[in-house]
């Protein structure tokens, strides 16, 4: 029996739903168009009513300025009449003096082609245009004799003509003038072409297919706009719509019409006379034109009910598949829960039972049919029906959850018991019953005291576990501190007597002119480097295992480091007889960037010093491109191909592991310790870029690697290279200088002194940094050279003492020691030194940093 409520299979209600649908569908659908077709017919009813209204305001508003151009007209031919009447009373009318008349009203009336004057005989004598040997008349015009039947009476505006004088289409404006003695003179024309009508016709925007044109009321034609093909269309033309001439004859101020005249095309027509001129106004708007909004209207309104109807026939198809799945679901939850191992049951508000499975069925040992309708009075005792019954209640009171734990007894003894019970709700939120399930969790009980008992034990196997590991954590610390003192000391104990060594035979190489000695102790300097790269090679993988490697963010100019990569591994190139190509930088990668200039170096040189080890002739071409920029950061690529011996597709995995070479044999061949390639790839990796190689055997290797750098905020941040080398200048400018040496060890002392007092400073010397403060405290130097690691007091304390109490509290203090670790560094910098200089010493970085540092001495 389903669960909550017996539900009908999806067939049994399927048709009729689905015949409801559709006729729900159509029903309203066809609402939709009723109410369309209704306000699109309202719509086109407003549309024609708007456009009459706007075509007789057009009308009214042309009417005002052609009234308004006539006027002036009249007014410019009304001052002309006044002068020459008045020069005529006066005698001093003469041909100058009407040419000039007539000039100045020309200039103050645009409108106006040619103000012409005829004699009292109809002959043009004066004006523009007008040849007085062979003068027009105008005396056949029509306006003439009625000028001469009434002279100085009025304003007479003629039918448009072709004019003589001109050769254009004119309207003649003309008022006639009297001489001294009150007699007929002549007539005053103002020339005024039809394209000044035009003109005014030409602001209206009446459609493609709508025009406005003004006729003489004798129906001749003036303008059109736009032009109208054709005799219809031509000036004077008297083709009028038989509206129109019913009009003229009633000579009615105003009206509107529909006709199809002249094109056959039905438009609008509103009439309009044009106050005191003879002229009447006509303004024609097309039903295309005027209605074209109300046809996008149309094709929207049929858009919109295509998409209500595709949207209706998707939303009852999706209603379908909806009952269908919510039916399915149904069924499939009725079978779910019938079919449930635990009881399952259900209650209204009343607490009456209104469904359960098979498996409550069991647990109470009635059939469903005795359960549903009752309640728990009706199944068990009144004292444990009333247990139940609280329990009920204390849920309808808070409604939500419930878990609470009972215990039973039972023909198989007692049981343990969890009960889950939740509300949940009606429609309209109220609570409408609960549900809830039985777990039987009487074996789950047995386990758990079992369980309680190993946990007991276990709580004191634990604790003494934690103990070892925590002796086995201080041990790792331990060790890790003990690896760490061990590395700084090696460190330093390496680099000390390597300090001496390429000191010396740097001392003795600048001192000895000697070619052959010269040449000799170039290969003890090639030879003291190379040891250099290995110890420096050893210690930089340490310090990666160790996480104590730290990147450097200073600006620098990339061409800088591949000059010095340039300078640092051409003769090895030169020796072996290869060709090193350097490509071009592209335009982005010459600017001042952001990073560690010396281990961006680091990489290049251990990937160039490679390609330079196995390649035995060819060429070796470093190419750096620029993979993608943003306004902020760079993203480089940089290639190093050679023409080598090539590496085995199955040694390519392992060549940047530490102490590894592709073949064992190599590393008898061609030397090295296969670390460089290990640490090249972890900079890149702490740079935030990626390392790889393409390779194939005998047609050599192609290792490349990326990295991202921010640009420099102005390229003006890094100083041009001078052209004075610093040993020079220190020389020049600084000889004499007193600088305090602090060094222990002899041998470094006194290669460190010789350097000093190459470039003419005077040097005092301390053997440890006691004897130092004290010298400090006697004397004022110009610059103090401190090594950190000495007996009696070492250089980080003996900064901090100069620092607190001598002469040289503000004089620079140089660190000049073999401790190559970032923590020694800042040791230094945090106890009051400058500069970091590490051992062994680099004679021309030495130099460089002395003239920066007594540089600043002085302008400071």
């Amino acid at each position: 029996m389903p669960f909550p409520h017996p539900s009908p299979t999806p067939r049994q209600y399927g048709s009729a739903f689905q015949r409801w649908l559709v006729i729900g569908v159509v029903a309203l659908n066809l609402v939709m168009v009723t109410i369309a077709v209704q306000s699109l017919l309202a719509s086109r009813e407003r549309a024609i009513a708007q456009a009459g209204g706007n075509a007789m305001n057009l009308a009214a508003l042309l009417e005002l300025s052609v009234a308004d151009s006539a006027r002036r007209i009249d007014l410019g031919l009304l001052s002309i009449v006044d002068v020459l009447e008045s020069l005529g009373s006066e005698r001093v009318l003469t041909d100058e003096a009407i040419e000039r008349v007539l000039q100045q009203h020309l200039a103050r009336h645009p409108a106006v082609d040619a103000f012409r004057l005829s004699n009292r005989d109809g002959l043009l004598l004066w004006g523009k245009g007008v040849d007085r040997q062979a003068p027009v008349s105008v005396a056949d015009r029509a306006f003439f004799p009625e000028h001469q039947a009434a002279p100085g009476q009025r304003l007479i505006v003629a039918e448009p003509v072709l004019g003589r004088v001109s050769k254009m289409w004119v309207v003649a404006f003309t008022r006639s003038y009297r001489l001294a003695d009150g007699s007929f003179g002549g007539v005053v024309t103002a020339a005024v072409t039809l394209d000044h009508f035009t003109q005014l016709l030409r602001p209206l925007q009446l459609g493609a297919h709508g025009f406005a044109a003004i006729h003489h009321q004798e129906r001749a034609l003036l303008t059109r706009y736009p032009a109208l093909a054709g005799a219809a269309g031509e000036p004077g033309s008297r083709d009028l719509p038989a509206e129109f001439v019913a009009m003229l004859d009633t000579r009615v101020d105003s009206a509107s019409f529909q006709s199809s005249h002249p094109d056959q095309r039905q438009r609008f027509y509103a009439y309009r006379r044009i106050q005191h001129t003879p002229f009447v106004l006509s303004v024609a708007i097309a039903p295309e034109d005027y209605l074209a909004d109300w046809h996008r209207e149309i094709r929207h309104t049929l858009f919109l009910l295509l998409v209500f109807f595709v949207a209706t026939v998707f939303a009852a198809w999706m209603l379908r598949r909806y009952w269908w799945q919510i039916s399915n679901q149904t069924l499939f939850l009725d079978t779910l829960i019938d079919n449930l191992p635990l009881p399952f049951f259900y209650k209204d508000v009343e607490g009456r039972y209104q469904g359960c499975n098979r498996a409550f069925e069991r647990l109470l040992g009635k059939p469903r049919s005795e359960i549903v309708g009752k309640s728990v009075f009706d199944m068990a005792p009144p004292a444990i029906a009333n247990r139940y019954h609280e329990k009920d209640a204390e849920l309808f009171a808070r409604p939500g959850t419930q878990t609470y734990d009972w215990v039973t007894s039972s023909g198989d003894g007692v049981r343990h018991v969890i009960f889950h019970k939740a509300t949940f709700l009606d429609a309209d939120g109220s609570v409408a019953g609960i549900l809830g399930g039985i777990t039987d969790v009487t074996e789950f009980k047995r386990i758990q005291e079992e369980l309680q008992t190993h946990r007991d034990n276990l709580e004191a196997l634990v604790a003494e576990r934690t103990e070892q590991l925590a002796q086995a954590k201080e041990a790792a610390e331990a060790a890790s501190q003990a690896k760490s003192a061990f590395l700084a000391n090696m460190s330093h104990e390496l680099r000390t007597p390597m300090s001496g060594v390429m000191g010396m035979i740097d001392l003795v190489w600048r001192k000895t002119a000697d070619a052959r000695a010269r040449e000799q102790l170039a290969k003890a300097k090639q030879s003291s480097r190379h040891l250099l790269e290995l110890i420096n090679d050893i210690l930089d993988i340490s310090k990666i295992e160790a996480q104590r490697m730290t990147l450097e963010k200073t600006a620098f100019r990339l061409a800088d480091v591949l000059d010095n990569l340039h300078v640092l591994v051409a003769h090895r190139a030169e020796e072996k007889g290869l060709a090193l190509q350097l490509a071009p930088l592209p335009e982005p990668a010459r600017a001042v960037l952001l990073g560690d200039p010396l281990r961006l170096g680091q990489v290049l040189i251990n990937l160039v010093g490679n390609a330079v080890k196995f390649t035995e002739s060819g060429s070796v071409t470093v190419d750096v491109a620029v993979s993608e920029e943003t306004p902020e950061q760079l993203t480089l690529r940089c290639t190093v191909a050679d023409t080598g011996i090539g590496i085995q597709a199955e040694d390519l995995g392992r060549v940047f592991s530490a102490f590894e070479q592709a073949d064992s044999s190599m590393s008898r061949r061609y030397g090295g310790t296969g670390l460089g390639l290990a640490i090249s790839k972890r900079l890149v990796e702490l740079m935030g870029g990626e390392i790889g190689v393409d390779s194939e055997p005998g047609r050599g290797s192609r290792f490349w690697f990326s990295v991202r750098l921010d640009k420099a905020d102005a390229a003006g941040e890094l100083a041009a290279n001078p052209q004075e080398t610093a040993e020079t200048r220190l020389l020049r400018e600084f000889s004499g200088a007193r600088v305090l040496l602090v060094e222990d060890e002899p041998i470094n002392s006194e290669v460190s002194c010789c350097l000093l007092e190459d470039v003419g400073l005077v040097v005092d010397l301390a053997v440890d940094g006691a004897e130092a403060v004290a010298m400090a405290r006697a004397n004022r130097y110009a610059l103090i050279l401190m090594d950190m690691q000495m007996p009696n007091l070492n250089g980080v304390d003996a900064t901090r003492a100069i620092r607190a109490d001598s002469l040289n509290s503000d004089t620079p203090i140089l660190a000049m020691t073999a401790n190559a670790y970032e923590e020694d560094r800042q040791a230094c910098f945090a106890a009051g030194m400058n500069e970091h200089i590490g051992k062994p010493i680099n004679p021309d970085l030495l130099f460089a940093c002395l003239l920066r540092w007594l540089g600043r001495r002085v302008t400071g």
